[in-house]
């Protein structure tokens, strides 16, 4: 037997359902009000008989929806609504996949910057960012406004496959939308669709400019839009289009962090095995998605990525302090070269990096003639090698590759096709190349010609059966044992070189990312780690999550490698 559906008319009441639409009626008129209204100000309001609405009171008071204040005889919308809301905020995959693209794209417009969804004919801001860290999260409300009337909602109605846009707009009302302005917005619709974005120089609701762009589900179909709203209607055009680029780069990059997790599978119950002593978390903050870590000896330092904020963050265990350099792209990968230069990974190639102020000099770009991927994590073999993984930038499977980087920057590709790159991994001879892809939940082995940088007899060294959760970011240690940082699965693993698991680590994350050694002694095992990429409802379960973690394993990792770049 089937189950029942409640497919409805959304602006149709349903029949044998009165009292439970006129409850919900009254929540409405209590949190829609300018302000708490008293018993007669509904009354007014609803227009239902006073027995009638004071036993609906009553039954939403008893279930904590709304709240009655005596003092001032005034109703309020309740603690358990509240709850619901910011119960479901966390759960929002629109928010999770946005969250890091509001601070970037605040950052570079110095302006505030929504998320901004349909419902019906309107558009309302579900989260948004400052620019100006300074103001904290202050509490504002910003009015629905119809779709058509606003930025927000035309990037979105320009995304609709065509038919379904024109369907929402023959279901306009004449009187809202006259022949002649239908025509206008139609040709305005299809400039956005041919943009990626939208601009109006005023919006009649806040009477403000405003550009647009919409965020895209996995199917290409849109489902929110970051907004940028305008102080004023006095806005050079250049400026209004200059913020519509600005925000497709960042909903392009949202989309592709709808799903959140690049084909991860879903998390496994946390283990019930407690977290050991040995496990530390540090006070570093929360990344959105930490990664590859590496520690500088020279520095003292152990530095890795947040890909999404972006930013480069550092460690030092010896004063305990932690840092971060806003970085002016996406970036993934880490690496240092013979001079102490910092190396990094991401979207458009390779760049020295100056750690201290973020300033780049572009090096090379093993996929210039890909411009929907960048460069993922990276590692560096014996010979001072770079390795690089890349991947799409909106996380398709199976477009990326492996490719080798030699001193003079000549590029080799190594493997195609890969699901999801990760980083390599050496054993201590320089004779097995380990290489994670975690989209199809493998760990490869290769046997490696350090002296020619050649790869052959490729093999499955750990299968989807052999490690709890998906294969992320792996290291070798000094043993000759590899360290898996188990996306999924709550803990890092260590196999010896035949495959055997032999030690688990269990950590108060889920998601851990990435793993690398350091310290004065190399016994330390730090592990980056994600919340952005969270299934809903977890951040609750493990706070924890996106902070740096150390691990005294009893072990000592190889000594850092470093990227033999040729002088300039």
């Amino acid at each position: 037997m089937s189950e029942p559906t409640a497919e409805v008319d959304q602006d149709t009441d349903v029949p044998g359902a009165q009292a439970l639409l006129r409850g919900l009626d009254v929540l409405l008129a209590i949190g829609t009000a300018p302000q708490p209204p008293r018993f007669r100000d509904l009354e007014k309001s609803i227009g239902i008989p006073r027995a009638s609405l004071h036993r609906l009171l009553a039954a939403l008071v008893s279930r904590r929806m709304v709240r009655h204040d005596p003092r001032t005889r005034t109703y309020h919308v309740g603690m358990r609504v509240l709850e619901l809301s910011r119960r479901s905020l966390d759960q929002n995959s629109i928010i999770r996949a946005a969250k890091p693209e509001l601070a970037r794209v605040a950052r570079r417009l110095q302006r505030t910057i929504c998320v901004m969804v349909l419902d019906n004919e309107d558009v309302f801001v579900l989260d948004f960012e400052d620019a100006d860290p300074s103001y904290g999260r202050l509490v504002r409300f910003w009015p629905r406004s119809r779709a058509i009337e606003s930025a927000a909602g035309r990037s979105m109605l320009a995304a609709l496959p065509k038919e379904r846009c024109e369907a929402f707009l023959q279901d306009l009302s004449p009187t809202i939308v006259e022949k002649p302005a239908m025509d206008r917005l139609r040709a305005d619709l299809g400039v956005a669709k041919a943009l990626g974005y939208a601009v109006m120089t005023r919006e009649p609701v806040s009477g403000r400019a405003g550009a647009a762009s919409a965020i895209l589900d996995e199917t290409g179909y849109p489902i929110g839009a970051l907004a940028c709203l305008f102080e004023t209607d006095q806005i050079p055009a250049e400026d209004l289009h200059d913020a519509g680029r600005a925000l497709v780069e960042a909903a392009h990059r949202a989309s592709g962090h709808i799903g959140m997790g690049y084909a991860t599978r879903s998390v496994l119950p946390r283990p019930q095995e407690p977290v050991g002593v040995a496990v530390e978390v540090l006070a570093t903050g929360r990344d959105f998605v930490g990664e590859n870590p590496v520690w500088n000896p020279r520095r003292r330092r152990l530095y890795w990525v947040d890909v999404l904020a972006p930013a480069l963050r550092w460690w030092d265990p010896a004063r305990r302090e932690a840092g971060r350099v806003e970085l002016p792209r996406l970036t993934a990968g880490i690496a240092f070269d013979e001079q102490d230069r910092l190396v990094a990974a991401g979207q458009h190639g390779l760049f020295l990096l100056d750690p201290e102020t973020g300033v780049e000099r572009r090096l090379v770009d093993p996929e210039a003639d890909r411009p929907d991927n960048r460069c993922n994590t990276v590692g560096v073999d014996p010979r001072g090698r770079l390795w690089v993984g890349t991947m799409a930038i909106n996380h398709e499977i199976g477009r990326g590759s492996l490719y080798a980087v030699g001193a003079d920057l000549a590029v080799h590709r190594h493997i195609d096709k890969v699901g999801m790159a990760k980083n390599v991994a050496f054993d201590t001879a320089g004779q097995r190349l380990y290489f994670a892809d975690t989209a199809n939940n493998v760990v490869l082995a290769f046997d490696f010609d350090a002296l020619s940088g050649t790869i052959a007899n490729r093999r499955v060294f750990l299968a989807a059966a052999d490690i709890p959760g998906n294969p992320n970011g792996i290291t070798v240690d000094a043993e000759d044992h590899l360290w898996v940082a188990c996306l999924g699965g709550w803990r890092v693993c260590r196999y010896d070189p035949s495959g055997r698991l032999v030690e688990e680590v269990v950590l108060p994350v889920p998601m851990p990312t990435n793993c690398a050694f350091g310290g004065e002694d190399m016994a330390t095992l730090y592990v980056t780690s994600t919340w952005i990429r969270l299934p809903a409802g977890l951040s609750a379960e493990a706070p924890a999550s996106g902070q740096l973690i150390a691990v005294r394993t009893g072990t000592r990792g190889q000594p850092p490698r470093r990227f033999r770049e040729a002088s300039p």
